[in-house]
């Protein structure tokens, strides 16, 4: 048995923790089983994690597949070395949903919001491509044909489903806000209080219950410094990423830019 508090005691967001355990689960399954398992879909830390951990072992080894270059979210398949890795099965499948109403249009937390209410896991479901009248969805293989048959709406937009092809993914501009402002430091609560448009006090309350993430790990500090091109996530406000830093005003106040992600 694998001890899985030794390799996660440093773990400090015990969301991310949780699915690294899960994933030591899948390890410890190739290894007594000789079998091919894989994860459910990882943010970048979370991966990060996982691959230190399967690199620690010998006789096995990983495939990380998110769909297309640049993925966000991402599966690990872990199977045995001795496995060619072009026989190890894909462990994602691509699902193309088709906007059907003209007059509407739907957005990434739209379509996010509709497959969850299949009834489905967040963790099941990787990285969402948004075009002008449909959307890619990368997800695990086991769920792509349950998707194809019960997703039937988005919002109030009837949809059509289809299975596709990765190669027929396209990148596309993620629909951003642009906001700029001043803040008295780079600490977490200041910027994200300028971000979602939340007093200091509201700010910090948000990180203390923990709804927080900065660059996909949960803030733990409410006076956490920030730097450039560092990512913000806060439950039920979105995602914020920290764009620029420009000069000190008079006042001693820190122009800046930040990037929401709408």
């Amino acid at each position: 048995m694998i001890d899985k508090e030794k390799y996660t005691n440093h773990i400090q967001d015990q969301e991310a923790k949780e699915r690294v355990v899960k994933a030591l689960g899948k390890v410890e399954g190739v290894l007594r089983n000789h079998d091919i398992r894989w994860t459910e879909f990882l943010t970048p830390y979370e991966q990060q994690q996982v691959i230190g951990i399967i690199n620690s072992f010998q006789d096995i080894t990983y495939k990380i597949e998110g769909g297309y270059q640049g993925a966000e979210r991402q599966v690990i398949t872990i199977f045995h070395d001795y496995l060619p890795r072009d026989t190890v099965t894909s462990a994602i499948a691509l699902v193309k949903v088709k906007n059907k109403n003209r007059f509407k249009t739907l957005s990434h937390r739209d379509y996010l919001g509709s497959v969850m209410n299949l009834g489905l896991k967040r963790e099941k479901i990787g990285d969402i491509i948004v075009h002008e009248d449909y959307c890619h969805l990368i997800v695990d293989r086991e769920i792509n044909e349950y998707i194809l048959f019960q997703l039937q709406k988005v919002g109030n937009a009837p949809v059509e489903v289809e299975i596709d092809e990765f190669e027929n993914i396209e990148n596309s501009e993620e629909a951003v806000k642009e906001i700029s402002g001043s803040v008295s430091s780079l600490r977490l609560d200041a910027v994200l209080g300028l971000g979602c448009k939340l007093s200091r006090k509201d700010a910090q309350n948000l990180i203390k219950k923990g709804d927080v993430k900065v660059n996909f790990q949960e803030a733990q500090k409410i006076a956490q410094e920030l730097q450039e091109g560092d990512q913000i996530s806060a439950k039920g406000f979105g995602r914020i990423k920290l764009r620029a830093l420009g000069k000190e005003t008079k006042s001693g106040r820190t122009k800046i830019t930040l990037e929401k992600l709408l």
